[in-house]
């Protein structure tokens, strides 16, 4: 039986633009992966970090079934 894990989608949107399908999306920095479920008809927001005022770029999180797993963290560590 195949193990479920979650993978980032290659479609990208833009903070600002319309989002057309609800689900959970993912963007991030040099030092965190931020997750935030986006309603359909909302915009994008702004990243949270940097005061909350970044444009970034979201990536709708889905499930990788098919053996190609792929993880990501949520707090990334500076080295």
């Amino acid at each position: 039986m195949p193990q479920e894990e979650l993978r980032l989608g290659e479609t990208s949107f833009q903070t600002g633009t319309l989002c057309t399908d609800t689900n959970i999306y993912s963007c991030s920095d040099d030092l965190f992966n931020i997750i935030e479920y986006v309603a359909a008809g909302q915009l994008f927001p702004n990243a949270p970090f940097g005061n909350g005022k970044g444009k970034t770029v979201w990536r709708k999180i889905t499930l990788a079934t098919d053996g190609s797993r792929k993880t990501f963290s949520v707090a990334k560590t500076a080295v």
